[in-house]
């Protein structure tokens, strides 16, 4: 089969529009591979082409179809050290939790192509894919047919919903359905009542991102000095893309609530839907420390799961990167990302 590469600038997303939508909704792709996501991506986040790298879009046609998108960020020569020589996939050290090509079914022909033809066109020997799925055809591919140098791990969770309440019930440790009696009876005894709104339209975006940074100052203030001083010594050396919040700025944000009795937020989850509408990923979560004795994240899922099973509309909630504890008490099953380098 004969296959034809074009390459797109990184900043011409809108010329490949219809191509990318037309792939998006295929099995393997989440919300991280729409054409949505992109958009936010465009504005927000992809760099300026240098003399160091360029963002490109590489369409891989057969046949005249499109049948595959790569998302690529080109470093075309070593900088500041930790910038090493490849290729990478675009979204790297951002939002994106899981990174992948773009495709309605997995073409390992047209990847193989794709990669031999970046070997030439810029003089690579390794490409470098961070955040790949396991479960993915095209990890599984990489693992089969290419010299690994490198292969690291990463956790990930997330819910596969049972089609009954009963049986998401069974699936829970009996600590995790005492936690939620023992919340619930705390909100009683001191008089205490919460509001769940599964996709609020009201709320205030900016008291979501308070209520995160709170968390995660919490969170960062038991880093040692050593690796403080190691993580600040390493970003100056390393690309840093630019930041963005999806809460705010993904077009597509949904974002579920616990309101208390005198209309305070007290727990969030930014969430977002995949192309299909059958799962959901967590972009981000925060609670309210002061009210944290009440578990008002845990309540707040827990009430989400379970309304979830009974529409039997969502098949998956995906928690996303990170392994905490709330995340498998709620039923979610470990799951794992990679970063694998290999030599084309």
């Amino acid at each position: 089969m004969a296959y034809h590469i074009k390459y797109i600038n990184g900043k011409c997303l809108n010329q490949i529009e219809s191509e990318w939508k037309a792939l998006q909704s295929g099995q393997e792709m989440t919300l991280f591979q729409t054409y949505e996501w992109f958009q936010m991506l465009l504005e927000h986040y992809i760099p300026e082409d240098t003399k160091e790298f360029e963002s490109v879009y590489a369409v891989v046609e057969s046949e005249g179809k499109t049948c595959m998108i790569a998302p690529l960020w080109i470093i075309k020569k070593t900088f500041r050290l930790l910038n090493q020589k490849g290729v990478y996939l675009l979204g790297r050290g951002s939002f994106s939790d899981y990174l992948n090509f773009v495709y309605q079914d997995f073409d390992a022909d047209a990847f193989d192509f794709l990669l031999k033809d970046l070997s030439k066109r810029y003089g690579v020997k390794y490409c470098t894919f961070e955040d790949f799925r396991e479960s993915t055809s095209a990890y599984n591919h990489i693992m089969k047919n290419y010299r690994i140098t490198r292969n690291s791990e990463y956790s990930c969770v997330s819910l596969r919903l049972p089609s009954t309440l009963e049986e998401y019930h069974k699936m829970l440790s009996k600590n995790s359905r005492q936690n939620l009696r023992t919340a619930n009876n705390r909100l009683k005894k001191d008089n205490k009542n919460l509001t769940f709104n599964f996709d609020d339209q009201h709320i205030d975006r900016d008291r979501c991102l308070e209520i995160r940074e709170s968390k995660l100052s919490v969170k960062y203030d038991h880093f040692s000095l050593y690796i403080k001083y190691k993580y600040r010594i390493l970003n100056r050396l390393r690309y840093i893309f630019p930041r963005f919040t999806p809460i705010k700025l993904y077009s597509e944000s949904k974002v579920m609530t616990a309101i208390d009795e005198n209309g305070n937020l007290r727990a969030f989850f930014n969430y977002g839907y995949d192309s299909k509408g059958t799962a959901i990923r967590i972009m981000a979560a925060g609670t309210d420390l002061e009210f944290a004795r009440y578990s008002p994240g845990m309540l707040l899922m827990y009430n989400f799961i379970t309304n979830a099973i009974q529409e039997n509309i969502i098949k998956e909630v995906d928690f996303t990167r990170g392994d905490e504890m709330y995340k498998f008490a709620l039923g979610g099953q470990l799951r794992i990302n990679h970063t694998i380098k290999i030599r084309i």
